[in-house]
């Protein structure tokens, strides 16, 4: 009897033994897992640190660059039929084919609208063409955000104009 305890002991120590090593070998497992997660966000972040450097670099130079200039505007205060007539030259329009007139203000529900009209007259000897009347189009629009093309009426003799009618619209807020 006293050697059929010693082997149930011994048996329960190998036991406990083999539980104890598959514990830790799972552990380990666990652990190297645990640990290959980790390196690989620690290389994603590496790599993600890089960029972040390599655009920052970029950014304080743009600063540098610019320190102490004044950042130019878009938008000017000057008056609305010289901006048009501005842009009209710009966009090479000829100016004894364009004129310009201001309309009445109208009053909607927390704005004020100025409307302006350009009429183009296009003739034999100066014809009208179409890349200068979007040009103009687009540089008004693009320089005073506030104003927008409200009408458009094209006549067209073959690929010229014959003549336009244009319609401005610039909103400004009531006061």
């Amino acid at each position: 009897m006293a050697q059929e305890k010693k082997d149930s002991g011994s048996m329960m120590v190998i036991a406990l033994s083999a539980l104890l090593a598959l514990g830790a070998a799972g552990g380990v497992w666990y652990c190297y897992g645990e640990t290959a997660k980790a390196e690989s966000m620690l290389l994603r972040s590496k790599g993600e640190y890089k960029r972040m450097a390599e655009q920052k670099r970029a950014v304080e130079t743009y600063l540098r660059d610019n320190k102490g200039k004044k950042q130019a505007s878009s938008e000017t205060n000057e008056d609305m039929m010289v901006f048009l007539d501005k842009k009209s030259r710009e966009a090479q329009i000829p100016p004894t084919s364009i004129t310009f007139a201001k309309n009445a203000p109208g009053q909607l529900a927390s704005w004020i609208e100025n409307s302006y009209t350009a009429t183009l007259q296009g003739n034999k000897d100066a014809p009208v063409k179409k890349n200068p009347i979007v040009d103009f189009l687009r540089r008004v629009e693009s320089e005073r955000r506030a104003t927008k093309v409200r009408s458009l009426q094209l006549v067209f003799s073959g690929d010229d104009l014959k003549s336009a009618v244009i319609t401005f619209s610039q909103f400004t807020p009531k006061q």
